[in-house]
């Protein structure tokens, strides 16, 4: 179920929701909330999941007031204000993740738990991030997926519908993720309050899998795992493995809240 949601400033958001229990806030990837179904409807078995649209993938005129990663989270921290979730569980992916972490280190109290799934936003000339931007969306998928079979798309008719997607939802990343995906959140995760799980895809060839250990050591209280065979886009990838690492996590904090 969608509904729009009233913001401040005369604006809008879109707000998918699934589910029953305890609220998770799920923000989304590269390909948008309706490309993020299997892992919404998964979570959505166990918790209430609010699903926002980012700002531009159904409308690049939603930008027009948001002019920096700043006025990204805020925009986030003004949905769950406009949903009443006082401090529910955040959790993300890709692009997502990184929008997860700014609204944790912004709004520290606003997340109780905080799960990241194969997050932008840090920088390591070591292991720099691929430029996802830097080629034709067709050899996108390669760079996403270890097994670009499961790419939607795939296969020898490409799926129109889903390349303008991706399009649509890269045009908007660009302006928080490129020329390279560093905003300074590595000065501001020292803020994060929450218990914080961070997961990627061993084979993740968009954001290597190291970057796993700069997360746990930026954030004050963090875990990691790293899934085998998995690339980028592990929710498809490695969904059940990934699911049975987020629902340990939160079940373990529950336990020790």
């Amino acid at each position: 179920m969608a509904e729009s949601v009233a913001l401040g400033g005369n604006r809008q958001a879109v707000v998918h929701r699934a589910g029953e229990g305890s609220a998770v806030v799920w923000l989304h990837s590269l390909y948008g909330v309706d490309a993020d179904a299997p892992v919404i409807n998964a979570l959505a078995r166990r918790y209430s999941v609010f699903a926002p649209v980012a700002p531009g993938f159904s409308d690049l005129a939603e930008l027009d007031e948001i002019r920096d990663i700043h006025d990204l989270a805020l925009h986030y921290d003004d949905v769950l204000e406009a949903l009443d979730l006082s401090s529910p569980v955040v959790a993300g992916h890709s692009f997502g993740a990184m929008v997860a972490a700014e609204l944790a280190a912004h709004v520290p109290k606003r997340v109780s738990r905080l799960v990241l799934l194969s997050p932008l936003g840090l920088w390591n000339d070591r292991y720099p991030v691929a430029d996802l931007f830097g080629v034709p969306p067709a050899e996108v998928p390669a760079m996403l997926y270890a097994d670009t079979t499961l790419a939607p798309g795939s296969g020898p008719q490409p799926d129109v519908e889903s390349v303008i997607s991706l399009v649509r939802g890269m045009t908007t990343v660009a302006r928080f993720l490129w020329p390279i995906p560093d905003r300074g959140i590595s000065r501001r995760l020292h803020r994060v309050r929450a218990p914080t799980l961070v997961v990627h895809g061993q084979e993740d060839r968009f954001v290597p899998a190291a970057y796993v250990n700069d997360w746990l050591a930026l954030l004050p209280d963090a875990r990691g795992e790293v899934i085998p065979g998995a690339g980028h886009m592990l929710t498809v990838e490695a969904l059940d493995r990934t699911l049975a690492a987020v629902e340990a996590f939160l079940g373990q904090v529950e336990a020790f809240a």
